[in-house]
């Protein structure tokens, strides 16, 4: 003989086992959107901040020196060794301690960008251009043109720019 309520009972824990699913799956839906949020509310606010321990003193960030060294592009670049470096902000009349702070942002974005402008604070102080052979400074105290070759401050010819 066949059963009667065997399929029936099959059928009724079949519907019972989807809408459990449904439900399960819908309540890992809503915890996937709502983890992230509360976790960009939480980090992004600012509402945990770093202990502060007595007992190690003070914890002194080191000051921003106003002056600043910004890559300008070129389509030239060029290395300088650190005697050229330090020879030509002396030129421009920078002092021992800035070059030390300065000479090696300098560097690299002469050496990466071709180009780089000294700030002080919104002020500019000199620009340094790579162009062949030659570094070109402009400065307050005048323009200079540094030939890298010779490792010296030479008169090349002069090209408008």
């Amino acid at each position: 003989m066949f059963n009667k309520r065997g399929p029936m009972l099959r059928t009724v824990t079949g519907v019972q086992v989807k809408r459990r699913l449904r439900k399960a799956l819908g309540a890992w839906g809503l915890l996937l959107v709502l983890v992230p949020l509360a976790l960009e509310a939480v980090g992004c606010n600012g509402w945990f901040r770093p202990v502060e321990w007595s007992e190690l003193g003070p914890q002194s960030k080191t000051p921003q020196s106003p002056f600043r060294v910004i890559p300008r592009k070129n389509m030239e670049v060029v290395t300088l060794s650190p005697d050229d470096i330090v020879r030509v902000m002396q030129r421009v009349g920078f002092a021992d301690e800035q070059i030390l702070d300065l000479g090696t942002d300098l560097h690299n974005a002469l050496r990466f960008q071709g180009s780089a402008v000294i700030v002080y604070r919104k002020e500019t102080l000199a620009i340094f251009a790579a162009d062949g052979d030659y570094v070109r400074i402009r400065s307050r105290s005048g323009s200079f043109d540094y030939q890298i070759s010779k490792g010296q401050f030479d008169a090349p010819p002069r090209m408008n720019w």
